[in-house]
């Protein structure tokens, strides 16, 4: 409870607002864990009541249960149907308030998406996740990458939302520039790399990659001239990014094979 915001003393024959929101919070907690940590992780962090990974997951979880429970919190169910909680004093709350707490509830969730996911590429027992896998399997891996860059500051509280619709748009740009500049292999090595920070050098490659998949989801056409440039400079560092030579995308750039006029070729000419 000390993670929900306002929560007041209830009356005698009220129920606590913990009991009133049990469903939501059951279901965002299945949620963040399907989404984000998976089950061994969600465990771990659940055994840590003192790191910023557990405040950060459970303050995720409690603004997505409160976004899902807020519409029904002030809805009894009387003898006559379905009615608005109200006395004398206290008067429901417009639509529009309604609408703006849980845009807000949402916005906060998704602000603390970000922190996890930030807490997440810490831990080595994450990279054994299916999740972890699916983050990785993209150059943009968490709504933070997208926000200054693409998002509609119109849809405030959607972050999350968008994130996943542009994402779905990114890895179609990724694989056309993993195929004609990056290669597969490569690009693989720098989605890991972004994951996990573990190489400066290839962390800058990946981040210029990236703001190049971001300018595409912003409208503008492949900027080729950068994406030769990192490409030469893999070329040029072969221990760094040693999966580059032996790839399919690398045999784009070998020297092409010099043509011998004979007189049997087809089309020979004089």
């Amino acid at each position: 409870m000390a993670m929900v915001p306002n929560v007041v003393t209830t009356v005698e024959g009220e129920k606590p607002l913990f009991e009133k929101v049990a469903l939501q919070l059951e279901l965002s907690e299945a949620w963040a864990r399907d989404s984000f940590t998976g089950q061994t992780v969600l465990d771990e962090i659940a055994d840590e009541p003192s790191s910023d990974g557990w405040r950060y997951l459970a303050s995720l979880i409690v603004c997505d249960a409160l976004r899902r429970a807020i519409p029904s919190l002030d809805i009894v169910l009387t003898p006559n149907g379905f009615g608005i909680v109200s006395n004398s004093n206290v008067a429901p709350a417009s639509k529009e308030r309604i609408e703006r707490l849980i845009t807000q509830m949402a916005s906060q969730r998704d602000h603390f998406i970000n922190m996890l996911l930030a807490d997440l590429g810490l831990r080595e027992s994450w990279q054994d996740s299916e999740q972890f896998s699916w983050f990785t399997a993209s150059l943009l891996q968490s709504p933070k990458a997208c926000v200054t860059a693409v998002y509609d500051r119109q849809r405030e509280g959607q972050q999350w939302d968008q994130f996943l619709q542009l994402r779905s748009r990114a890895v179609t740009i990724e694989d056309a520039i993993a195929e004609k500049w990056i290669s597969y292999e490569v690009m693989a090595q720098l989605r890991y790399e972004l994951a996990i920070v573990n190489n400066a050098t290839v962390h800058q490659v990946a981040l210029k990659v990236r703001a190049c998949v971001l300018s595409e989801l912003r409208g503008n056409t492949r900027n080729h001239w950068d994406l030769d440039r990192i490409v030469n400079y893999i070329r040029k560092n072969a221990d760094i990014f040693p999966d580059w030579a032996t790839s399919d995308t690398a045999k784009l750039y070998n020297d092409p094979t010099v043509f011998k006029n004979k007189k049997n070729s087809s089309g020979y000419f004089f």
